[in-house]
């Protein structure tokens, strides 16, 4: 039943109008930095911890790839990104496969998208198509440092101002992504002052200090990555604020108590892990391992899941929640109102290398750096307690997670049986062609700053 049809029953006393939906992506958030992770929900995710205790939190949830673009692509298609061929090469979304934006608006739904990552705007990559409205605020990273702000203020200023001038009561889907989480990291003044008072306070994490790390010019011994994730946890605290923030406005128009809210986030970072920083170069647990919590009322019981998912399931998931039958075939994604998937069932990662400008980079800033392990793709696959991932290197690891969560022992060689049976579960892995695409210089100063052009 669509949307409009819903709207139509309800005037006559029938069937309940679709709720409205809001997606909040926090952006370059790892699962192990936020309350329902682990951490210490209090300082780092308070309001993410008080949703989660209204919500569903499910505790083994993946990324589908470790960076914006194609993580992206795959939950707003639920497809994989060797499917939807949305990547570091070829960042234009092409697939002909409706996105669930596209599938809500024809169906009734007002769409609206509120943003200042530059990846999702349409100069890029297209990948908001379906959305009718679209709230980009530009700046961030570096240049507006001073503001300690990468447009998440203005962000929540366009939802507030949005939400205040809404006259169509059509059932709405709200998708939000806050940067604040991503490199640099520059927490705001009080947060420093309570968590970071022993950090000078003119410190700053910046894309250049992982550049140069990642290039082979500074180790372990150099760079203080514990301070630096602390940082990090700082500027996650700050997307914190703004989901509250999101809450509060909710609230405040009478809309929180139906609606379904999703908060998840893109993918993660490394801070040092497997001697990198940023979200490149592999597909790590650190990169995958995203948080997920669905507010549901009526539709999903509170509590923690710990059924396999992935941010592909977030499709089908809006589209059971909008009552939207018959989409596309989509083998990879299932809704998560239904009842928790199998303990077997594949999760899968995929990375087809990095970007050619950012492996340029890397080589001007060391000549003597070799950068092959950094163009390498890879793909990974979990199912139940295995774990493999192989590479275009030919490299392949394995590992069982219930015997050693500290995947120190490769099993590869050990298992190639398993390994094998692993192996058949991927899509084809490859790098990828790069594809020429024309980047004004506006939009390549907004990218520079965020650490992916020079």
């Amino acid at each position: 039943m669509t949307a409009t049809l819903a709207l139509l029953l309800a005037s006559c006393g029938g069937e309940a109008p679709s709720p409205n939906i809001v997606i909040v992506v926090m952006d370059t958030v790892r699962a192990d930095y936020t309350g329902p992770g682990g951490a210490d929900g209090e300082q780092l995710t308070p309001a993410l911890n008080e949703l989660a205790g209204e919500g569903t939190v499910f505790t083994r949830t993946w990324a589908n790839a470790p960076w914006t673009v194609p993580s992206h692509a795959s939950m707003f298609s639920g497809l994989l990104p060797s499917t939807h061929g949305c990547n570091g090469r070829h960042f234009r979304f092409l697939s002909e496969e409706p996105t669930f934006a596209e599938l809500l608006s024809r169906s009734g739904y007002r769409t609206a998208a509120f943003f200042s990552n530059p990846w999702l705007s349409d100069r890029l990559t297209g990948m908001l198509r379906g959305f009718d409205e679209r709230l980009v605020e530009s700046g961030g990273g570096t240049s507006i440092l001073a503001e300690v702000d990468q447009g998440g203020s203005r962000t929540v200023a366009n939802i507030a101002s949005w939400l205040t001038e809404r006259k169509d009561q059509r059932p709405f889907l709200m998708f939000v992504n806050l940067l604040e989480p991503h490199l640099p990291f520059h927490p705001p003044d009080d947060y420093r002052r309570e968590y970071l008072s022993d950090i000078p306070a003119d410190y700053v994490v910046t894309t250049s200090m992982a550049h140069r790390l990642n290039a082979g010019l500074a180790d372990e011994t150099s760079m203080d990555f514990e301070r630096i994730g602390r940082m990090y946890g700082g500027d996650v605290n700050t997307a914190d604020r703004y989901l509250a923030e999101i809450i509060r406005l909710l609230k405040e128009h009478g809309l929180y108590e139906d609606a379904v809210i999703v908060v998840t986030s893109d993918h993660g970072e490394n801070l040092g892990d497997h001697g990198y920083m940023d979200h490149q170069f592999g597909v790590f647990a650190t990169l995958i391992d995203v948080p997920l919590v669905v507010r549901a009322p009526a539709l999903l019981p509170p509590g923690e899941r710990d059924d396999p998912v992935m941010l592909t399931d977030v499709y089908d998931t809006v589209l059971d929640v909008a009552g939207i039958e018959g989409g596309p075939d989509t083998p990879h994604s299932r809704s998560l109102l239904a009842k928790p998937a199998e303990a077997a069932r594949p999760q899968i990662a995929e990375y087809t290398g990095a970007n050619p400008e950012l492996v340029r980079h890397l080589r001007s800033i060391n000549p003597a750096h070799d950068t092959a392990r950094q163009e390498v793709a890879f793909a990974k696959v979990r199912v139940d307690s295995l774990e493999y991932t192989v590479g275009t290197d030919g490299s392949e690891r394995l590992f069982n997670l219930n015997t050693d969560p500290r995947r120190e022992s490769n099993l590869a060689t050990v298992e190639p049986t398993v390994a094998a049976a692993l192996f058949e579960l991927l899509p084809a892995i490859r790098r990828g062609e790069s594809v020429e695409v024309e980047i004004d210089e506006e939009m390549r100063e907004w990218l520079r700053s965020l650490g992916y052009m020079q």
